[in-house]
């Protein structure tokens, strides 16, 4: 089914104004089917910024795809590991109208986006290519480079007839553009007759978007209310030390123990991982980072130069490590949350203990120890992880190998400085998890 002008003009005529946030029935988690387990990628921004082209992306669908790697004695690639999306960000834009205060910079007077055709010549083509080597491909769009200030109904609907005409499978819809109705963007995908994978990247602003006041722009679902199947929590990430530390809190609050808002098809985000490019190259702090993102259910998204195998190879390990990526993409009630915080041995940050259910009554336990120097010696009471009985057989994820029981309702951990552990506890007295305290 292919989005006409005049099926898209009904659709305005018949929906001027999109069902407020909080209020469509329409747009419940997982309306569209998409993302019923975290995505799991690579997009650019974090890499390159605006400074991309058709060549950049080519290379990294290539990187994806192309066999690198040893893994478990097998030759894989990121593909076959999970990493399946490229997302091309900002830098394809072609800013070169002149009304930016009325919607009309990058969007020409009939609401088409228009396209940097130096920069990629065809997008279709980039498209077909990506498909053709098996991975699905998004696009980005209300972005922050051409600045249109002005909401228009034409350009929402100019975007999503490109969207599909290019044969884009997934899309993000940034926050710096005037068109932040996720509810109306939403309802002229629906009318394309496809699904697509939507990113919300508003900031994680609830109530309504920050700079417009849409309240169809909130970056935060209700129950009933996600026409987006991601949406972010927090400020863009950097390659700061702690900067991925700190998005990882932004999550907190939608992962309430009884009533969680991440849930399947509307997952929490704290933005594209910075893992492999984080100040100082401990390729352990890239872990610890990976595996926080592992535990919460956010999206798997690379922001490294993944074409650039010399720096991919430090975390190889990591990315790819089949447990660490199962506990992410497994969902048994809830996304995972925080569930202790301990003074750290050193520096201002704590340590903390994060868990997340797993299939079976099993127990995903990630703790963090964020401290310059000296380890974390824990002591996690079962109560407190939501553990019932007194003993559990332990794995550790990182070693992938089983290590000595948990015994007498507690579990003991050593963490060295700015590492993490990564354990899947499984009851072998009392059998059920309980309700963390």
């Amino acid at each position: 089914m292919t989005l006409t002008r005049v099926a898209a003009a009904l659709l305005l005529l018949a929906s001027p104004h999109a069902a407020a946030q909080g209020t469509s029935k329409d747009y419940p988690p997982g309306w569209n089917g998409e993302a019923k387990s975290p995505p799991m990628g690579w997009r650019s921004w974090n890499a390159f910024g605006a400074a991309i082209s058709n060549d950049t992306m080519v290379k990294a669908i290539d990187a994806l795809v192309d066999k690198n790697w040893t893994v478990d004695g097998k030759l894989i690639s990121l593909a076959d590991a999970g990493y399946f999306h490229a997302g091309i960000d900002e830098g394809w834009e072609n800013c070169s109208g002149s009304d930016p205060n009325n919607g009309l910079r990058q969007h020409d007077i009939d609401g088409y986006p228009m396209v940097n055709t130096d920069k990629f010549p065809d997008l279709k083509w980039l498209v077909d290519y990506g498909h053709k080597r098996g991975l699905r491909m998004g696009w980005y769009l209300n972005g922050c480079a051409c600045g249109e200030r002005k909401e228009r109904l034409l350009n929402y609907q100019g975007d999503i007839q490109r969207l599909h005409e290019f044969g884009f499978d997934a899309a993000k819809f940034d926050g710096c553009g005037a068109a932040t109705n996720m509810t109306y963007y939403a309802e002229l995908m629906a009318a394309t007759g496809r699904t697509y994978e939507i990113e919300n990247c508003h900031w994680g602003t609830c109530g309504a978007d920050k700079w417009y006041h849409n309240p169809d722009g909130s970056s935060c679902p209700t129950k009933d209310w996600c026409p987006f199947n991601h949406y972010r929590t927090s400020a863009d990430i950097n390659s700061g030390l702690d900067s991925w530390l700190g998005n990882l809190q932004s999550t907190i609050k939608f992962q309430d123990k009884n009533a969680p808002l991440s849930v399947p098809s509307c997952w929490a985000y704290p933005d594209m991982m910075e893992v492999g490019r984080i100040d100082g190259n401990s390729p352990l702090w890239s872990r610890a980072h990976f595996g926080a993102w592992c535990v919460v259910s956010a999206p798997l998204i690379l922001g490294l130069d993944i074409s650039d195998t010399a720096k991919l190879a430090p975390i190889i390990p990591y990315v790819t490590n089949p447990e660490a990526i199962a506990i992410n993409q497994q969902y048994s009630g809830h996304p995972g949350r925080n569930v202790a915080n301990i003074t750290a041995p050193s520096g201002t940050l704590p340590v903390q203990a994060w868990v997340k259910p797993q299939p079976s009554s099993k127990l995903a336990v990630y703790v963090v120890n964020p401290s310059p120097t000296g380890n974390a010696t824990v002591t996690l009471p079962f109560a407190t992880l939501g553990l019932a009985g007194s003993a559990a057989h332990v794995r550790d994820i990182w070693a992938r190998a089983d290590i000595a029981d948990a015994t007498g309702g507690v579990l003991q951990a050593i963490v060295p400085p700015m590492d993490s552990v990564f354990l899947l506890l499984e009851p072998t007295s009392g059998g059920e998890q309980v309700e963390a305290a």
